[in-house]
């Protein structure tokens, strides 16, 4: 297979997966245990039309950067196929609480489209914190069998464990990287120097926060910075790329006092 075919193969498997991602989980909790977690996700597709329409011009045999007409014309073309892929927002709802495990609740959600910009927003309480790994966004249809690499926030808390250590309770969960998995799919393929650049450009602003709220006293952690006594985890693309894989692992490390 040549060059101009795994690239096209490799343009369709991260059609659904290429953007600006920001990525906000933020949980408060209780003494007991129980709380509320909140999960916010908003993801510029712009990058993904952009590599689109350099990844045509290449296969195409032209040279240098895309006109701003058919930039536009792409974006233009992308809402369109947005605009016929739209889903009952309510209809998705039902179905995410119909899949919420037991001593899990949807307290409000929302879904905003602006363009290339596509925001979403859940609030769940739980009465137990060990249950929010268990929280599946359901998928329908077509989604189900959509190739490429799987959506690292189907399931936004799924990294989660915590761990009761009699005295001290343990909180841990994976570092998320949406980036990784592709750059995975990339580097077993014969790319040229401007089709990984392209890829560095459409993940270029990615940001991930964890954000948690406890009455506990912090034995330790490695939160990047704290706020009051709330602890904050923040990262951007380099410094995920810098996480050894056992820091990654442990991305999100506290131990409370109890």
């Amino acid at each position: 297979m040549n060059r101009k075919m795994l690239a096209l193969g490799l343009a369709v498997c991260l059609l659904g997966a290429i953007g600006c991602f920001d990525v906000e989980q933020a949980m408060t909790i209780q003494k007991d245990l129980s709380g509320k977690a909140a999960f916010s996700m908003t993801v510029n597709m712009e990058p993904m039309v952009l590599f689109m329409v350099r990844m045509q011009r290449e296969m195409a045999g032209q040279k240098g950067e895309p006109t701003a007409a058919e930039i536009d014309k792409a974006k233009k073309e992308f809402l369109a196929s947005r605009k016929e892929e739209t889903k009952d927002p309510e209809k998705e709802k039902a179905e995410l609480v119909k899949s919420l495990p037991p001593g899990i609740k949807l307290l409000d959600s929302s879904m905003k489209e602006d363009g290339l910009k596509i925001a979403a927003n859940f609030v769940f309480s739980f009465d137990h914190i060990s249950k929010l790994s268990k929280i599946h966004f359901p998928k329908e249809g077509a989604d189900q069998e959509q190739p490429g690499a799987k959506n690292p926030f189907d399931e936004p808390f799924a990294g989660l464990k915590v761990t009761d250590e009699g005295k001290t309770l343990l909180l841990t969960t994976e570092a998320i990287n949406p980036a990784a998995e592709q750059k995975t799919q990339a580097a077993g393929m014969d790319l040229s120097p401007e089709m990984k650049k392209q890829m560095e450009d459409a993940f270029k602003g990615l940001r991930v926060a964890f954000k948690i709220d406890a009455p506990f006293e912090v034995v330790e952690s490695n939160a990047t910075r704290k706020e009051g006594r709330t602890l904050i985890w923040e990262y951007d693309l380099k410094s995920l790329e810098k996480m050894t894989p056992e820091q990654s692992l442990e991305g999100v490390r506290v131990r409370f006092k109890k």
